[in-house]
């Protein structure tokens, strides 16, 4: 009995010392001679365990109730996304139509068929920098920054500025054949060609010969022989080239990494010729 009395004593110590930090504390260990049990110090031996007993039940059963929650929220969770993905592929149906590239097909149809790839490029490359931009947006989010700073990193991917719409533009009317490479050299970054306030001296954009004007006063004509203008190439205008290299490549591109790289040189190349500007 005295060894059946040390074993119920360990187990008792064990048990209490999961559920109470002073289990230790409020435990007094002796040694108990005899069979009698009905001493204070049994008595009070025996009271723990079965208190310890109880703990230990009312714990387990503490932990069956939060298991078996946990598991009806989690078969909540499941019918809830369930029902919230086939909620949006039947909008997605409903509306597919009303997609971008879809509404944008549907513009685009009514045009001359001549022309549908010079829009497609220009649909293709801008889509292609929203994409960036709301990837880079909500990359911020996820790491835990701030609306302000997503919305910095967005603006940073989908913005165009006047000198990149005019350069995406004018190589794909080139790529397209709906205009002259040669031609379009003579714009300025501005877009606008040299003003001259004679027209006898203005320069023949694209000629490929030497011509010649008649200029007519009151008593004679005088034939005005000019050479074919020839643009100088500039700084900027090297710039634009290598803009141009860029976007061409940016438009062919299908690796987001290498796009996002060659955002961030294109940017670069922009602020320097507003600097030069």
């Amino acid at each position: 009995m005295t060894k059946l009395l040390y074993a119920s004593i360990i187990a008792s110590v064990i048990v209490m010392s999961v559920f109470s930090a002073d289990a230790f504390a409020q435990s007094d260990f002796k040694k108990i001679e005899g069979n009698d049990l009905n001493n204070p110090v049994s008595q009070d031996i025996l009271a723990k365990i079965e208190f310890a007993k109880k703990q230990f039940l009312q714990a387990k059963e503490t932990e069956n109730k939060r298991n078996t929650q946990q598991k009806l929220i989690d078969e909540q969770r499941a019918i809830s996304q369930e029902s919230l993905k086939q909620e949006l592929q039947r909008m997605e149906k409903t509306y597919e139509e009303f997609t971008p590239r879809n509404a944008f097909a549907k513009y685009v149809s009514n045009l001359n068929a001549t022309n549908h790839g010079i829009f497609w490029d220009q649909f293709d490359y801008l889509h292609a920098k929203i994409s960036l931009a709301r990837d880079a947006r909500d990359s911020v989010i996820k790491q835990g920054g701030t609306f302000s700073e997503a919305m910095k990193q967005y603006i940073q991917f989908a913005k165009m500025p006047k000198i990149e719409m005019q350069n995406i533009v004018r190589d794909l009317n080139i790529k397209h054949n709906l205009a002259q490479e040669d031609i379009q050299s003579n714009f300025d970054v501005n877009g606008k060609l040299p003003r001259y306030e004679n027209d006898i001296e203005a320069p023949c954009y694209g000629c490929t010969a030497k011509i010649s004007k008649v200029q007519i006063d009151s008593k004679q004509s005088v034939p005005i022989t000019r050479t074919v203008f020839e643009p100088k190439p500039t700084q900027i205008s090297d710039l634009k080239d290598s803009l141009s290299d860029l976007q061409s490549q940016f438009l062919e591109s299908k690796n987001i990494i290498a796009q996002k790289k060659m955002v961030f040189e294109m940017n670069e190349i922009i602020k320097r010729i507003q600097e030069l500007q």
